[in-house]
């Protein structure tokens, strides 16, 4: 799972990238009632962005205690507040959330190989919160990548019931904080592919300068079939915006 919370970045460095006010917008069934909302021609300047992403690579930071398989830069300012927006205006329905709590917002560069990750890098994951009654969590993210080899996204249904894809994701990251090595009876991967545990239900194509908004709580992965194409390079690499929102949900 990843860890949505805002780290202040090392610079401040003005945006000018901003969201489309009529990008093309589709509605995706997933299962059990739940849906991705597709958004093409997100930004109207996506270039910008990773020309920003590129001057600040130094700034980039891989952060402990965070399963996302690369290094990142946290966003802040007006392009955000954009974010939110754009949120409330194709996905706030789809999501049955009311109103959004807070926002974070980052870069995202996945440069880490398959033999390098950690148990629970391996499984699908979902994002987290401390979250109260009538809480959730929203997400984004937004493709700023042309080479579409390097995969979008896939998302997972459980196989097993939740008290034990629990206690098997709490084994997971006990293994990883204890250093323990993993057992493998196949080479390593990321999570691409339905298995024992989880059934992959759909795969949202990548696209240049489209976002996918869903319901974090569900269980998705970067669909990283190609990594050896995953480069430290945010020009060339695969570079996303990744953002979380904890939300009021509506009643049902």
């Amino acid at each position: 799972m990843f860890d949505p919370r805002i780290v202040p970045p090392s610079a401040t460095v003005t945006l000018r990238p901003m969201v489309n006010p009529r990008p093309l917008v589709q509605v995706v069934p997933l299962f059990d009632g739940h849906q991705v909302v597709i958004v093409d021609n997100f930004m109207t300047e996506p270039e910008t962005m990773v020309e920003y992403a590129a001057l600040q690579r130094d700034d980039f930071l891989d952060s402990p205690g965070n399963y996302y398989p690369g290094p990142e830069l946290p966003l802040t300012g007006r392009f955000v507040s954009s974010v939110q927006e754009a949120f409330l205006l194709h996905a706030r329905t789809p999501l049955r959330a009311r109103r959004v709590l807070g926002t974070a917002c980052r870069l995202s560069l996945a440069t880490k190989r398959p033999e390098h990750l950690l148990q629970g890098q391996r499984m699908p994951h979902r994002d987290s919160y401390d979250l109260e009654p009538m809480e959730g969590v929203g997400a984004m993210v937004l493709y700023l990548f042309k080479d579409e080899r390097m995969g979008g996204t896939s998302f997972f249904k459980p196989k097993l019931p939740a008290a034990e894809i629990t206690a098997l994701l709490r084994e997971l990251k006990r293994m990883d904080l204890a250093g323990e090595a993993p057992v493998l009876t196949q080479p390593p991967t990321f999570a691409i592919a339905s298995d024992d545990h989880f059934e992959k239900v759909l795969t949202v194509a990548p696209k240049f300068n489209r976002a996918i908004f869903y319901n974090g709580q569900l269980f998705h992965s970067g669909h990283l079939a190609a990594p050896e194409l995953l480069v430290d390079d945010p020009a060339l690499g695969r570079l996303t915006v990744n953002a979380f929102f904890k939300l009021r949900m509506a009643a049902t």
